[in-house]
């Protein structure tokens, strides 16, 4: 390995190509934290420059601007193709410099600077005559991933090229329209634009420096790569996965295929969507890396934390001796899995379970989920017992008010579990429901209808978090909303619009006065029945503040117009089922704490038929070694993982 700092004319005035290799991520810069900072350094040696051009005095010894690193190794030689060099490392830098030179060609081309001009033209493109015929595309400096080559190739078009932008949205089309009214402000701001674009090219050559590291062929790149990039600095954990498998693709002599293992696998997993931040917790991470978690700990049988991802996930592949090509399509085939499931499930008892899961932020289930869906030994319909069964064991949990501290080691021990079944007899999904009924303890057990019951029908149903509430009420509608309903379409627990209503006012002594305000006890019965489940519904967005708290014959109209849920609809504007025959009649006349105790109890009856529990009696605690012996997460991880 050689380094030493060369200046940047010295990088680009070769004709030679550097090449980004697939293994890298795709361009991701940005104004504030990249070309701003880039730009004020590159606009200060030029400033430089213009004093001295003023001044006619020239420094012996120039002020350097630093630019940071570069790390290349020199590809093999071919007898028609121009020489060149992958970047292992600074292929931001590389393509944002490019990008800049590309537009100040433009602008000093607008200005009639036709010396700069030129003179940035050798710096973007090679020359014509030593391109070969065969190789048209080693006319550029620069050759990008595929993912950023049509922006890239607009980017660094010819200025009489007026070709429309592929997409206006990409980071690389941004920053050339970015640097283009940087450096036209700068030409144009005082003097002559064509002296001052001839100081910014001459900064560039011979003020402008990178730190070039050199890697010889027996060079381990990989590990380089990590050393610079591990620690510090802004690549994801999914960044460096990408990373080791695509050189495991050229170490495993199979680098021919390491493009069309991109495009046809990797490449959607690069796109924004994919690399949106997602904070769970107190912890940032792309949704990439999470789903990479899911199936790692898939595989490997343990929980895998996303902090750790990149770590455990290298040794397990250096254990396994995988052939890296493979694993790339399977990460792909579990990404579009549980894209599938988050999208477009395939039926309604999956529908609910993530829609449970995304509402409630239980990521810790999903493993199991995937691992299960993404089985091709388990039917739609073992599937879908163990949706039912996950719904069930995950409702009844935190309804009850029951800690998911345990979750990962549990889920990852039914999982295992549920596989091993699996490739008995496949039913996978009775495997699922019989371990997590035989569970027993506080962190772990499947509250039973008692239990379940008793969290229900208690007085401060109100007091769980909106989203647990949600998912209650969701739960409940999309039961009711069976294919004799008007309106059979599903409602989500996720939906933010759906809001929790008080029926009776949680102000009720200042909107709805008892007849004797000195009876304590029928306060005391109404302050208890205040925040019930049965006083509470699912209502399309909030009612207005005055309307919330009107008395009942002025708020029932505004509950007919708001909601068109049954659970309104069917138990609070008419009887529930189970209310004597003469008081059907007169039910809606009025709303009082002996409606509000019939509903809750003809809510707890469908919760029951909604999220039931098979009749399996709990093993006893010590008989869950196994469970107990298993490596657990710290806090943090084991609810954010």
């Amino acid at each position: 390995m050689q380094a030493g700092d060369v200046k940047l004319g010295s990088i680009f005035f070769d004709n030679h190509r550097y090449e980004i290799p697939m293994f890298q991520r795709p361009y991701v810069w940005g104004k504030e934290r990249n070309w701003l900072p880039l730009w004020e350094d590159i606009a200060a040696a030029a400033d430089s420059v213009v004093a001295d051009m003023l001044s006619g005095e020239w420094p012996n010894e120039p002020p350097t601007y630093f630019l940071g690193a570069i790390v290349v190794k020199a590809t093999p030689n071919h007898p028609q193709r121009l020489g060149g060099s992958i970047l292992v490392d600074g292929q931001q830098r590389l393509t944002t410099l490019q990008v800049m030179l590309a537009a100040a060609r433009s602008v000093a081309t607008e200005l009639g600077a036709e010396s700069a001009a030129g003179r940035f033209e050798e710096w973007v493109e090679n020359s014509k005559k030593a391109v070969h015929e065969k190789w048209p595309d080693d006319r550029y400096k620069l050759w990008p991933l595929p993912q950023d080559r049509p922006q890239y190739l607009w980017a660094v078009r010819q200025p009489d090229d007026e070709s429309p932008c592929p997409d206006d949205a990409h980071r690389i089309s941004e920053a050339r329209l970015w640097f283009e009214e940087a450096i036209r402000d700068w030409a144009t701001c005082d003097g002559d634009p064509s002296d001052r674009l001839d100081a910014l090219h001459s900064a560039l050559e011979t003020r402008i420096a990178l730190v070039r590291i050199t890697l010889e062929k027996t060079d381990n790149a990989q590990v380089i790569f990590e050393a610079l990039n591990h620690r510090g600095v802004e690549l994801s954990q999914s960044d460096l996965v990408k990373n080791s498998l695509f050189r495991l693709v050229e170490d495993q002599g199979e680098r021919h295929l390491a493009e069309s293992l991109l495009v046809d696998h990797w490449l959607p997993l690069d796109g924004r969507r994919w690399r949106a931040e997602t904070v769970t917790g107190r912890i940032k991470r792309s949704r990439l890396d999470q789903v990479i978690a899911y199936w790692l700990t898939v595989r490997r049988g343990e929980v895998v934390s996303v902090e750790r991802l990149f770590d455990e996930f290298k040794a397990w592949l250096l254990d396994g001796g995988f052939r890296a090509g493979e694993v790339i399509k399977e990460i792909r085939k579990y990404a579009d899995l549980y894209d599938q499931l988050v999208t477009e499930p395939p039926d309604e008892p999956t529908a609910a379970l993530v829609d449970l899961v995304i509402a409630t932020k239980t990521n810790t289930v999903w493993p199991l989920i995937l691992g299960i869906y993404g089985d091709d030994r388990v039917s739609d319909a073992q599937c879908q017992k163990a949706a039912g069964a996950l719904a069930s064991y995950l409702t009844r949990r935190m309804l009850c008010g029951l800690t998911s501290k345990d979750y990962n080691r549990i889920f990852v021990f039914v999982l295992q579990a549920a596989s091993a079944r699996a490739g008995v007899d496949g039913l996978a999904g009775d495997a699922i429901e019989e371990e997590l009924a035989r569970l027993a303890g506080e962190t772990r057990n499947w509250p039973d209808d008692g239990e379940f019951i008793a969290a229900i029908f208690g007085s401060n149903f109100y007091a769980l978090s909106r989203p647990r509430q949600r998912a209650f009420f969701a739960g409940i509608e999309n039961h009711l909303r069976d294919d004799k309903a008007e309106d059979a379409n599903p409602i989500r627990a996720r939906w933010e619009h759906l809001n929790i209503e008080h029926v009776m006012p949680q102000k009720w002594r200042e909107h709805w006065p008892l007849a004797n305000e000195n009876d304590e006890r029928a306060a005391s019965k109404r302050e208890q029945a205040i925040n019930m489940v049965g006083n509470l519904t699912l209502t399309n967005g909030r009612l207005n503040a005055q309307m919330r708290h009107q008395a009942w014959p002025a708020k029932k109209p505004a509950l007919q117009q708001r909601s068109t849920m049954l659970i309104t609809t069917a138990s609070i504007l008419s009887a529930p089922p189970g209310v004597d025959a003469d008081e059907v009649a007169t039910w809606a006349s009025d709303w009082d704490e002996f409606r509000i105790g019939k509903r809750s109890a003809h809510l707890t009856h469908l919760a029951l038929q909604v999220w039931p529990r098979p009749d399996i009696t709990p093993a006893d605690e010590e008989d869950d070694e196994e469970l107990d012996s298993m490596e657990d997460l710290d806090d943090d991880d084991a609810s954010e993982y």
